[in-house]
């Protein structure tokens, strides 16, 4: 009975292998690495985490994610970062949950989540949105095909009783063990109890296999969807803020949730593409905007601001610069540099994507 189970349960596995790589083929990455470092903004926090930690819990949305069979349908950045428009805080600590646990031993994963009271409701709500599980209750059927042994089952048979387990055994039951022709015309009830306990610990196993394999069949279906949601729909919908000197990215369609309100109001289509339209294109800029830029930039010494307009660099040429390039113009200082590379980097962000 058990062994029919087994069997189907590895021929679904197998199917479901099948269409996750057809899903890779199609819409993803059929290359992608547990080991591979991933940059992520959430909510205008920079997070890096390898993608086997991202992915730990098999068959949960956020293992759908990061899973590398979507990565064509994800929306990124401008600095090509997996965009999310999350609450920083409470996704870090999940990030950091998985990792400890991806790295822990077996028998050793217990949660470590730890956040602000007030951020509960938050983290609780996105716990359900990615679809993670509690470790206490998470089976993981990621690997290869389950095996009975996998199951910890004890087969009918004193060669598969420990030492430590025969010293439960009763005498009768001993007896019960080494007659083979007892077996045929006994019932469970009259079952050794060592055999009991075994077959009914191999039943829950069973159960748990699965519940999870169901479980990821479910979320297979949803992932499409999912991620669609999850993802902003272009880099005209992802918002970069200044809020009191706290940098914050979120979609378009985040802040304007409310209807009617003021921010859907500053955020609807019609203000927002003439607001863009209104905003002077950097890369179009001239040698003389980009000195112009430099010279009233709090940040950037004088010295480092003549030196674009003794170069003449442009706007197209300022977004492209890196720190090498900047050192050929005659920028050394350390400090200096710095500050002009962040100053660019602002200007790239506000050039790629939408920046208020």
């Amino acid at each position: 009975m058990l062994d029919k189970e087994l069997e189907n349960i590895n021929r679904e596995l197998e199917e479901i292998k099948r269409q996750k790589l057809k899903l890779a083929e199609t819409h993803g990455d059929t290359n992608a690495n547990e080991n591979d470092l991933i940059e992520i903004n959430a909510g205008g926090r920079v997070i890096t985490a390898n993608r086997g930690s991202l992915t730990y819990q098999k068959g949960t949305m956020l293992e759908a994610l990061f899973s590398g069979r979507w990565d064509k349908e994800i929306q990124r950045d401008a600095f090509d970062q997996i965009f999310l428009d999350v609450n920083p805080e409470c996704f870090q600590q999940i990030i950091h949950n998985l990792s400890v646990m991806n790295h822990s031993s077996e028998g050793n994963k217990t949660s470590c989540l730890q956040i602000e009271e007030e951020l509960l409701p938050t983290l609780q709500h996105m716990i359900d949105y990615f679809a993670i599980l509690d470790t206490a209750s998470f089976t993981d059927i990621s690997g290869t095909a389950i095996k009975k042994n996998d199951l910890q089952s004890s087969s009918a048979g004193e060669n598969r009783i420990s030492t430590n387990d025969q010293k439960q055994v009763t005498q009768k039951e001993h007896e019960a063990l080494s007659n083979k022709s007892a077996w045929e015309t006994m019932t469970f009830d009259e079952f050794p109890s060592i055999l009991k306990n075994s077959m009914c610990e191999e039943q829950k196993s069973m159960k748990a296999v699965n519940e999870a394999l169901q479980r990821i069949k479910r979320n297979l279906e949803k992932e499409h969807d999912f991620i669609k949601h999850a993802s902003a729909q272009s880099l005209d919908d992802i918002v970069n803020l200044n809020v009191r000197g706290m940098p914050m990215t979120a979609k378009r369609s985040t802040l304007r949730i409310f209807k009617d309100s003021q921010l859907d109001r500053q955020f609807d289509d019609a203000i927002w593409s003439k607001q863009q339209t209104d905003t002077p294109c950097i890369k179009k800029w001239s040698f003389e905007q980009v000195a112009d830029w430099a010279k009233h930039h709090d940040e950037i010494p004088d010295e480092a601001a003549g030196l674009f307009e003794e170069n003449k660099v442009t706007g197209l040429e300022l977004l492209a610069f890196g720190r090498e390039d900047l050192k050929e113009l005659g920028i050394s200082r350390p400090g200096t540099l710095a500050l002009v590379i962040k100053a660019i980097k602002g200007l790239q962000m506000k050039s790629k994507n939408n920046s208020i």
